[in-house]
This record gives structure tokens, sequence and C-alpha cells, in this order.
């Protein structure tokens, strides 16, 4: 399956190699959970001076998981048993993007996605 990535900027400096195309082939089996990990890992999303970033996963303009540079992991918004296939239309290829929110609270971010009712 391939997952095609896209991120928002974060600083001017930042912005010369937007949108920051990425495209990665992972196994069909994997849970999105690792999958969310692995991109995290993978040194994708620009790390932010002072250690403190908030992201938003988006799939198909759905929010599906928040990240946050200080958190250990992804908190989903989906179901864990989820896969990356199961946000796409031929389960082969994935459009995810990386909605920048700063230094937001990442925890506050999360339950009001949470909270909010499902699109």
């Amino acid at each position: 399956m391939k997952v095609h990535l896209t991120r928002d900027s974060v600083a001017m400096g930042d912005d010369a190699d937007a949108p920051h195309a990425d495209t990665r082939d992972l196994p069909d089996d994997i849970s999105l959970r690792e999958a969310v990990a692995s991109v995290i890992k993978s040194g994708y999303l620009a790390p932010i001076a002072g250690g403190k970033a908030t992201w938003i996963l988006t799939s198909a303009g759905d929010p599906i998981a928040v990240v946050a540079q200080q958190w250990e992991g992804p908190r989903l918004l989906a179901s864990g048993d989820s896969t990356p296939a199961s946000f796409a239309a031929d389960h082969r290829v994935v459009h995810w993007h990386f909605r920048y929110l700063a230094q937001r609270d990442p925890e506050a971010v999360y339950e009001e996605l949470k909270a909010a009712p499902a699109p």
C-alpha cells in the first residue's frame, strides 16, 4: 500500500519545500497506529525548537489522529483496529495531510476533536 504524505510548513524557511510531499510503501496489514508511528519516527514532521508542536493527521479532510512532538506516540481518533487502507477508496493508495497547529495544547486539541460529531 502507498501512503502519500503532505504537511504544513512550520516557518517561512520551511515554505520553500511546501507541501513537503513524500510517499511511503507500507505493508497492507499494518495497523493505523503502527503506520502513523512509523511516519513520526522517520523524521518526516519538522522538529520544533523547544520540543512542543501539535499536528492533526487528516485523511480526505477528516481528522484521524493527533500527534504531538512531546508525546511518545500518536493519539488516534479513528479505531485502533483500523488500517491505513480503510481510509483509501481503492484500499491501495492513502493520502494523509499533517496540519500544523504550532504549540497549541495537544491534549485540548485531542479532546476537542474526540468530542466533535463524526463527519
